[in-house]
């Protein structure tokens, strides 16, 4: 992944300042939000559609379903994505806490923690030993250290809830509408079906050609796009037949 980014920088990312690095991993962990949110999005949306195509033959009543249905579904993943990293937020600043009480109290148990740890990665006992004494003439910097190698807890773990909760409800609307505008487009139902499950494969092959074949230098990008375009037309198919199935119910409903 690393040669993907730095091809991508216009200035190497071996000689940026480490400030510089870290904002820009911290950009791209949003990757994960964005594909998400878009797969999710699309995939919804054309369940929805397929699954309505197949109960109902009103084209409108399709339309206005699938809107509603994208309207909840961003304001569902949003709101999701909002409680989910506040309460993880949550969870990571207390385990902080509770570690930082705990180093302080105990140091000598710390500092072997430490001591083994760095054992483990590869440095010999007697380095692993001179970095511990050096790490213990200043507390703040023993803390920190303890806090990522022995507990796995750094300030970075932390997330921005507002950011996320807009990012994922975005992402979410932004891949519902890539079936849906097709489908409204044409006014055969069977025609816009058919058009938003082309335009759904077409779109989710391209995410997983690009993002985790190219991006994350996967052997095989095709592959990639290749499973995604699977998950779109398994999950249209298996909508359009729980409709199909259903359909009777709609009848018998006055």
């Amino acid at each position: 992944m690393r040669g993907a980014l730095n091809r991508g920088l216009k200035v190497p990312l071996a000689v940026l300042k480490p400030e510089e690095q870290r904002r820009i991993f911290e950009r791209l962990a949003n990757v994960r939000e964005i594909v998400f949110g878009v797969q999710d999005g699309v995939l919804t949306t054309a369940g929805v559609l397929a699954g309505l195509s197949g109960a109902v033959s009103g084209r409108a009543q399709i339309i206005l379903s699938a809107l509603a249905s994208t309207a909840a579904g961003a304001l569902s993943m949003g709101a999701g994505a909002y409680l989910g990293t506040r309460a993880e937020t949550e969870v990571i600043r207390t385990e902080m806490r509770r570690a930082r009480r705990q180093a302080k109290a105990q140091p000598y148990i710390v500092q072997e923690s430490l001591l083994e740890q760095l054992a483990k990665e590869g440095l010999s006992r007697e380095a692993s030993y001179r970095v511990v004494r050096l790490l213990s003439s200043a507390p703040q910097a023993l803390y920190s250290t303890a806090e990522e190698k022995i507990y796995g807890l750094s300030g970075g773990s932390f997330g921005n809830p507002i950011a996320d909760g807009l990012l994922m409800g975005f992402a979410f609307l932004a891949g519902a509408v890539i079936p849906l505008l097709p489908f409204m487009m044409l006014s055969s139902v069977r025609a816009g079906l058919f058009a938003a499950l082309a335009t759904t494969a077409l779109v989710l092959f391209g995410v997983g050609y690009l993002i985790e074949g190219r991006l994350a230098e996967h052997p095989h990008p095709a592959l990639a796009g290749v499973r995604f375009l699977v998950i779109a037309l398994g999950a249209a198919a298996l909508g359009y037949v729980i409709g199909l199935a259903i359909s009777p119910l709609g009848a018998a409903v006055p």
